[in-house]
């Protein structure tokens, strides 16, 4: 089906204007006709940095126009959902940034709105996440190859040192009425950790924040409370029987390799986040760098997918459901970290 693509974004963020607009642009048929961003000059800054035709200020009349088949959400996630929702009831494709959304039930209930705009022939999709993209099909091929055997230990590092000096002013990441229950890269190395090796059951998780308030804003004097943590640990037990250790902190200067890193009866896995290099060795074998050039890397076609979806039904990744697995998977380390407790994931 050849149809033309009519765009509006909500929420033109970074990403929008470094990877979807201009992407977006190189393709033929898309057009961008729309944008509504916080404040009209901050739209209007976007709209003629991009030649965009219109800036409205109001998000729902922009959703609700008839001229839109598209709307791009590039909003903080406390407005995925509603955004999300009124989009799809007025008959439009959504692309959604990550992380999906404010809590797990906006998530379910953005995914509830898609599975009904579904029958209407409706798309939906999450931006995926940069870290582990690149060798993302890489890690789905040795699983498939059976390098582990069987599954048994699983370990995730994401740790830098960047939230150590309590003198910077707070960011908007670090407040719960924007970000909701998501914290640091959380979700977003779940997201593909989930994909490579299956669902979590159950998590025990502490979580830490070193500095409890920060300035406001550059210079101000008045200080803000920190409501998401600087510091997550979560032990997890997974479905197919691996036990998984997350690392996430922004406490960690010089903290070295961040890596995914899988351990099996056969052998062992080593993605090296930060490099995008990947290791293997089998039993009796020292591990490998595994070899793979552009052919086996996956590219960022996050745009192109989301029209060939439109236009021929293709499937999507990260889908909501699989969105909907990670903000289950945050919420259930939330909740264990409040209560000192193991929770199940998605109860």
């Amino acid at each position: 089906m050849s149809t033309t693509l009519r765009i509006g974004i909500v929420g033109a963020g970074g990403i929008c204007r470094s990877k979807h607009i201009p992407n977006f642009k190189q393709l033929p048929g898309c057009e961008f006709v729309a944008v509504c961003n916080r404040s009209r000059e901050s739209g209007a800054k976007v709209a003629a940095e991009f030649g965009i035709p219109e800036v409205e200020t109001d998000w729902k009349k922009l959703v609700a126009r008839a001229d839109l088949n598209v709307i791009v959400i590039g909003t903080w996630p406390d407005m995925h959902r509603d955004v999300t929702v009124a989009a799809l009831k007025a008959g439009k494709h959504v692309l959604c940034e990550s992380r999906m959304a404010w809590d797990e039930k906006h998530a379910h209930a953005m995914l509830a709105a898609a599975k009904a705009a579904k029958r209407k022939k409706r798309v939906t999709m999450l931006c995926p996440p940069p870290t582990g993209f690149r060798g993302d099909y890489v890690m789905q091929r040795l699983i498939k190859e059976g390098v582990l055997g069987k599954p048994t230990q699983l370990y995730v590092r994401h740790m830098n040192g960047g939230l150590l000096d309590g003198s910077k002013p707070i960011y908007w990441r670090q407040i719960r009425k924007f970000q909701g229950i998501n914290a640091l890269t959380l979700g977003m190395l779940n997201e593909p950790v989930e994909r490579w090796f299956g669902s979590t059951v159950r998590v025990m998780a502490q979580t830490k924040i070193l500095t409890p308030k920060r300035p406001a804003a550059a210079g101000s004097s008045k200080l803000q409370k920190v409501e998401r943590p600087d510091l997550i640990s979560i032990l997890a037990e997974m479905k197919n029987g691996m036990q998984a250790t997350y690392m996430f902190s922004g406490l960690a200067l010089h903290s070295g390799m961040n890596v995914v890193e899988a351990f099996g009866t056969a052998g062992m896995i080593r993605y090296d986040l930060d490099s995008n290099r990947i290791y293997a060795g089998r039993s009796g074998q020292a591990p490998q760098e595994v070899a793979y050039g552009d052919a086996e890397a996956r590219h960022w076609t996050v745009e192109a997918d989301f029209v060939r979806a439109v236009r021929e039904g293709t499937p999507v990744t990260p889908s909501f459901e699989e969105g909907v697995k990670y903000m289950d998977f945050s919420a259930a380390v939330e909740r264990s970290a409040q209560t000192g407790k193991a929770v199940r994931v998605g109860t």
